[in-house]
C-alpha cells in the first residue's frame, strides 16, 4: 500500500514507529558513551594505585602520583584498539554468560590478544565481576579488591604495578544484573 493511500492514523503510526526505530538505534551509542566514561574512570583508579596512590571506598584517590603507598610507576595509557577489539568484547561475553573467568568458551588471553591483532608480549588480564551492584560500584569494589592484594603481591596487584606494561584496554559490560570489567594490560 502506498503512503498516499494510507489513512492518517496509519501514517501517524508509521511515523511513530520510524522515530522509535531511529531512537532505538541511537541507544547503544548512548550506552557506549556511558561505558566509555566508566572505562576512563576505571583507568583513573588503576593509575591512582599504579603511581603510588590509594583508592578509597568512595572511588576517590589519596596520594595520586606520590609513590606514598607503593612504588611509583608511570601511568598507563588507555589503548582504544585493545579496548574495542579485546577487552569490551570479552566483558560483554562474560556478562551475557554470567561467568567470571579468563578462559570462557575455550579462549585464552593470548588468543584474544592475537585475534585483536596484538601479537607482542608482555600482556596480562584482570577481571572484575558482580551481580546486583551498580556498574560504577562494581568498578570501585573490584579495584579495591585488586589493590588489597598488595599485602601478598597477588596477580591483580602485579598487573597494575608491572613496569613492563605501558598501555591497557578497558572493557565494561552489563547484562541484566551482571556487570563485568576487563583490564587487558599490554607492553608491546
Amino acid at each position: 500500500m502506498s503512503l498516499l493511500r494510507m489513512s492518517m492514523r496509519s501514517r501517524l503510526l508509521l511515523s511513530v514507529l520510524s522515530i522509535a526505530c531511529l531512537l532505538g538505534s541511537a541507544i547503544p551509542s548512548v550506552a557506549s558513551a556511558a561505558n566509555t566514561d566508566l572505562e576512563r574512570f576505571a583507568l583513573s583508579l588503576v593509575n591512582c594505585t599504579r603511581t603510588g596512590g590509594w583508592v578509597r571506598a568512595d572511588g576517590s584517590c589519596k596520594g595520586r602520583g606520590s609513590g606514598t603507598y607503593s612504588k611509583y610507576r608511570q601511568p598507563l595509557t588507555l589503548h582504544s584498539g585493545i579496548s574495542s577489539k579485546v577487552a569490551r568484547k570479552y566483558a560483554a561475553k562474560l556478562a551475557s554468560a554470567d561467568a567470571c573467568r579468563h578462559d570462557l568458551g575455550g579462549s585464552s588471553i593470548q588468543q584474544r590478544f592475537r585475534t585483536g591483532g596484538y601479537h607482542r608480549t608482555p600482556y596480562g588480564e584482570s577481571l572484575g565481576c558482580s551481580s546486583g551492584w551498580s556498574t560504577r560500584r562494581m568498578v570501585i569494589r573490584t579495584h579495591r579488591m585488586m589493590q588489597s592484594e598488595r599485602s601478598y603481591n597477588g596477580w591483580h596487584w602485579r598487573n597494575m604495578k608491572n613496569g613492563d606494561f605501558t598501555r591497557v584496554g578497558v572493557g565494561i559490560a552489563r547484562d541484566g544484573n551482571e556487570s563485568r570489567v576487563v583490564y587487558d594490560f599490554y607492553g608491546g
